[in-house]
């Protein structure tokens, strides 16, 4: 059987094995959970400040929209006083009019397509964005807390093969017999000394 040195020394080895490999993985993981804080912060700054682009663009576009109407208003109304001066009557006055309208309806229209454009990308970019950003999150690498099982069987083992394969009884760089090519192990030991 083997020595009791031999076999504290497998349990200890086990042991500082299973710490060691325990706190590589504690270590992967607190690593992986402090860059997915940082991801997620990145994430929410990114996402905000698209919101933020969004409102922006929604309130240039309110702008767009009111000078709009106002400069109508002011055609509709210099046309009617121009009209009124000049003592035109008929069909040419509602033309007219109706003419000024359709082109406020049509800068609307203009404005209110181009409006839904940029929204609709703003809000690809946010999904692309927080689609990147999760997929950064899932491949952090993470590490599974060890299981002491086969730290200790491999101890076992060790003790067991110890066991098998008994140190020599001989002083340290002594020898007894011959290697299997016929060398006598005590003549040349003796001639190093």
């Amino acid at each position: 059987f083997p020595s009791h040195d031999t076999v504290v020394f497998q349990v200890a080895s086990a042991v500082n094995d299973y710490n060691n490999a325990n706190n590589a993985a504690k270590a992967a993981n607190t690593n992986a959970e402090a860059n997915a804080t940082r991801i997620r912060n990145e994430a929410i700054y990114t996402d905000n400040a698209l919101i933020r682009k969004k409102e922006r663009e929604t309130e240039k576009i309110s702008l767009q929209k009111y000078t709009t109407n106002i400069k109508a208003k002011k055609l509709i109304s210099e046309a009617k006083v121009g009209i009124g001066e000049k003592n035109i009557s008929g069909n040419i006055i509602d033309t007219l009019l109706g003419d000024i309208e359709r082109q406020r309806g049509l800068a609307f229209s203009t404005i209110d397509s181009n409006y839904e454009n940029y929204i609709r990308s703003i809000g690809e970019t946010r999904e692309a964005q927080n689609r990147s950003y999760t997929n950064q999150i899932l491949s952090l690498p993470r590490a599974v807390r060890p299981s002491f099982l086969p730290f200790a069987l491999k101890a076992a083992g060790n003790v067991a093969l110890a066991s098998y394969n008994p140190a020599p009884n001989t002083p340290v760089g002594q020898t007894k017999g011959f290697t299997p090519e016929g060398i006598n192990l005590d003549s040349l030991y003796s001639s190093l000394s």
